[in-house]
């Protein structure tokens, strides 16, 4: 019966030390995942950052677009009120033309 006792004592022990030894392997694991990570997401973060500043760079230069769009938008803004008035002498004249050719008769 004795002997019974000191078996499963040494079972038990061998079941700690088993234990003990697996939750080991996973810490080290653990660490060196996280450690690996970590450099990773340093150099993610380095790349997000660099992105961040070539997009402001270019939003900057987006801006001064806007400027020379806007003076674009006037200079059409103003060729278009000419456009508009040439048009209408146009029309003027294409109606005056039609009640001439309206008095003078036709050769059928």
């Amino acid at each position: 019966m004795e002997s019974l006792v000191w078996l499963g004592l040494a079972v038990l022990a061998a079941a700690f030390l088993g234990g003990v030894a697996l939750v080991a392997v996973q810490a080290l694991s653990a660490y060196r995942t996280a450690k690996a990570a970590g450099g990773e997401l340093v150099a993610g973060l380095d790349r997000v950052l660099a992105d961040a500043e070539r997009l402001t760079t270019k939003l900057e230069g987006l801006s001064g677009g806007t400027v020379r769009l806007q003076a674009a938008l006037d200079g059409l803004s103003v060729s278009r009120a000419r456009l508009n008035v040439l048009l209408e002498a146009i029309s003027q004249v294409r109606t005056a033309f039609s009640r001439l050719t309206g008095v003078v008769p036709r050769k059928s």
